[in-house]
């Protein structure tokens, strides 16, 4: 936070640092996780609990679930089952949601990569009942009907973090970008954002204190742990404060080491249009769904689009697009920066013009 401020004022930004209340997960013990037909199973590598888990400990059958994503899915669920749903199609809180809806005991979230669970994600947290992630190996050999034990000794503590909003130039609407500084509890976090960090403060370099029209920069803290610096800021927004915004593009893994270019397909058209025009090659769509930091925006009514190269979807040759994604190993090695250097070109270029345009 403090070296981001320091190279946006040497650029002759304004900058200010907004205070962010923030609830932090506090684990008080290892996690503990037995399964009927593999025994005990070793926290950190066959096993972790999300920064979102709740507390709590028992016992319950094995009951495999479709998605998870809709409470119909959890239709054949026991009253005192342990639900097993895949990492995928919605937040795993809307999953522990709908469990614990339907009479679930506890949560386990099947990884489907072979690397260890994520540790976090973007996420409000706590959620309603204990939840597991599990990796993929141990995942693809649990047999319904299973007998789970498990506990989880979590709590949650009062805290703070920071924003850092840096602005430049003139005119009465203003275009804005963001990126978030934090990353997940034991991962470096290099490229999940390290690589938006990066583009942004190149941007503020390349454009300089007079960037031809208003432009904001927006340096997010907590992201991971419920987008917690994002959506403060746009609370604290007047209604004026809101539709001066012209429009958000957010900057969230841009420099993936297999990388698929890409921009949110499901953003405002006209900003994707801006983004495909100012980004070289063929870019490809990606669906955002309230991932990262535009969703506060997005809700608050502000057009938004944004620029990203990958986690862990396939990319060429099947392979992750970041295999290290949400892991200690997210490390400045694992960084393209061929694919750095274009996200920041094309950013600079789109936020120009789109400063230009709301002058």
């Amino acid at each position: 936070m403090d070296y981001a401020a320091g190279v946006l004022r040497e650029a002759g930004w304004e900058v200010t640092v907004q205070e962010v209340p923030m609830r932090l997960p506090v684990e008080e013990s290892p996690p503990r996780l037995e399964i009927g037909s593999l025994g005990e199973l070793e926290h950190m590598r066959d096993f972790r609990a999300p920064a979102f888990s709740g507390a709590g400990s028992g016992s319950g059958a094995l009951r495999p679930v479709e998605g998870g994503c809709s409470p119909s899915d959890y239709a054949e669920l026991e009253p005192g089952d342990v639900a097993l749903v895949p990492h995928r199609g919605c937040f795993g809180f809307v999953q522990a949601r709908n469990a614990e809806r339907a009479g679930a005991r506890a949560l386990l979230i099947a990884d489907e990569t072979e690397a260890p669970a994520v540790l976090a994600s973007t996420m409000v947290f706590p959620a309603p009942l204990p939840v597991l992630a599990l990796r993929g190996a141990v995942a693809e050999r649990l047999r319904p009907g299973d007998e789970v034990s498990f506990e989880v000794d979590t709590s949650v503590e009062r805290g703070s973090t920071q924003n850092v909003i840096a602005e430049a130039g003139e005119g009465e609407r203003v275009a804005m970008a963001g990126a978030h500084l934090d990353s997940v509890p034991g991962g470096p976090g290099i490229n999940d954002n390290g690589s938006g960090v990066a583009v942004l403060l190149a941007t503020a370099q390349q454009l300089g204190p007079r960037p031809g029209g208003r432009v904001r920069l927006a340096f997010w803290g907590a992201e991971e742990l419920g987008l917690y610096g994002s959506r403060r800021y746009v609370d604290e927004l007047s209604e004026n404060g809101v539709s001066e915004i012209a429009g958000y593009l957010n900057l969230d893994m841009v420099g993936s080491p297999n990388a698929v270019p890409a921009v949110y397909e499901d953003g405002d058209a006209r900003l994707t249009e801006l983004l495909r025009r100012t980004h070289p090659g063929d870019e490809e769509g990606v669906p955002a769904a309230g991932r990262s930091d535009n969703l506060p925006f997005e809700d608050a009514g502000v057009p938004v689009s944004g620029l990203y190269t990958g986690s862990e979807e396939p990319g060429p040759g099947g392979r992750p697009r970041d295999p290290c994604y949400h892991l200690p190993c997210d490390r400045l090695a694992g960084v393209d920066r061929e694919v750095l250097l274009g996200m920041a070109k094309a950013t600079g270029e789109a936020l120009a013009e789109l400063a230009r345009q709301a002058k």
